[in-house]
């Protein structure tokens, strides 16, 4: 079942798909349910192809949703790194990239009437004073470089936006925000289905033949097809060993409160933004549409959840919010987020009839939706983002095991050690 998070708890969708049985036909098979098998479903179906979506769990069982939800622009962890690794041209386009998926998704959700409590606004916050160069710095790259109207904030300002005294300035854009995740996901599923699409939970794939056209196989069926798209994201399984070497899955938390009196509604991000802070092991959060304010980020040194999550998270939100020092949870949560070298996408081939697309690195609201579409519109003949996305640069990441573990927890220590001293 879907982890007992408060977005399942909140679904307006009951949507149910029988597993796969029995050997199918196809023109497009996709390997996951999430927003980037979702969203190319989507755009596949309503072009008239015959599409099979084949989910190992549930649609929305991964990091669609469990995530924060947060809506950022940009292609990568920051615009300084995305310049560097593809030069300006590129990198402008890689950025505007990203606006059009956000874009996109305010017109699905008005178009399909999905019910994600879409709001607008998104802050970057500096947790320390000596973030606030680096903020300044990113600002102006994104005014200068990328034309994008993002505005640096003063720690009085940020107060305003945020409620909280705690930050030093804010980088604040009007056009991010934050949605329910899973409502979002099934809203595009339900479109897809609508379209003609074909869906299958509970129908994990064992083995990929590659070839003229493809064959996948599941415990109870097979489904054959002229191209496949592979969108397992963190949760592909050693499915696919030569692209899973290039992204880590990483654990993220989340807890929700109880939804706050209304008292102190006006106080806690008057905004109604998403926040995220600029600390390596960072903290991001929101409100939801009924008012609970929804806590997460990085709290261990490895993937299992610590058995303390509530009152790490509790300790978190006093420090900020110090009127909600005795806040309680209604649920807490965790999944997988896939991380990449360079915190951004990993998009390619493995065949030419085969794409694939993972590693969104915190950024899967807007790009996993995006490379769906992009994806999808290879497909049809139209290549040209995509090919941008597969110049995406990419270096294999140190095989996990012990090895993983262990360097996975020296650089949680290092991180804490770099936030604790700003």
């Amino acid at each position: 079942m879907h982890a007992d998070s408060l977005y399942a708890s909140t679904c307006r969708y009951s949507l149910d798909f029988a597993a796969l049985a029995g050997d199918i036909h196809a023109d497009v098979t996709i390997i996951g349910g999430g927003m980037t098998g979702v969203s190319a479903a989507l755009e596949l179906a309503e072009q008239g192809y015959r599409v099979v979506l084949l989910e190992a769990e549930q649609l929305a069982w991964g990091a669609s949703g469990r995530s924060g939800g947060q809506i950022i622009a940009g292609a990568g962890e920051n615009g300084a790194s995305l310049l560097k690794l593809l030069g300006q041209a590129d990198a402008r386009k890689a950025f505007q990239l990203s606006l059009e998926g956000i874009e996109l998704i305010r017109q699905r959700v008005e178009r399909y009437q999905i019910p994600c409590d879409l709001q607008s606004g998104q802050l970057e916050v500096a947790a320390h004073a000596s973030h606030v160069d680096h903020l300044r710095r990113s600002v102006e790259l994104q005014q200068q470089t990328f034309d994008y109207p993002v505005q640096l904030l003063d720690a009085g300002q940020t107060a305003a936006k945020t409620g909280s005294l705690v930050y030093h300035a804010a980088a604040w854009d009007p056009n991010g925000g934050h949605l329910h995740p899973m409502n979002y996901t099934l809203g595009l599923a339900q479109a897809a289905v609508a379209a003609g699409a074909q869906v299958y939970e509970h129908s994990q794939v064992r083995k990929i033949h590659y070839g003229p056209k493809t064959l996948v196989k599941t415990d109870q069926g097979s489904v054959s097809s002229d191209f496949l798209v592979v969108a397992g994201n963190a949760y592909l399984d050693k499915l696919v060993p030569d692209i899973e070497r290039y992204m880590m899955p990483v654990g993220s938390y989340i807890c929700a409160t109880v939804p706050l009196p209304d008292s102190l509604q006006p106080t806690v991000i008057p905004s109604n933004a998403a926040v995220f802070d600029t600390r390596n092991l960072f903290s991001y959060y929101r409100k939801d549409g009924d008012g609970r304010l929804l806590w997460g980020g990085r709290v261990g040194l490895t993937n299992k959840p610590p058995k303390n999550l509530p009152g790490i998270m509790q300790k978190r939100i006093a420090a900020t919010f110090p009127q909600l020092g005795n806040i309680g949870f209604e649920k807490s949560w965790s999944g997988n987020v896939a991380v990449t070298r360079y915190r951004t996408p990993h998009f390619g081939k493995l065949a030419s009839n085969v794409f694939f697309a993972h590693g969104y690195s915190g950024h899967g609201v807007v790009m996993a939706g995006m490379g769906g579409a992009c994806i999808a519109r290879a497909i049809q003949g139209q290549a040209e983002q995509f090919r941008l996305l597969e110049r995406f640069p990419v270096m294999p990441l140190p095989s996990r095991g012990i090895l993983h573990s262990a360097a996975l927890a020296a650089a949680m220590i290092w991180f804490r050690l770099r936030d604790a001293v700003g």
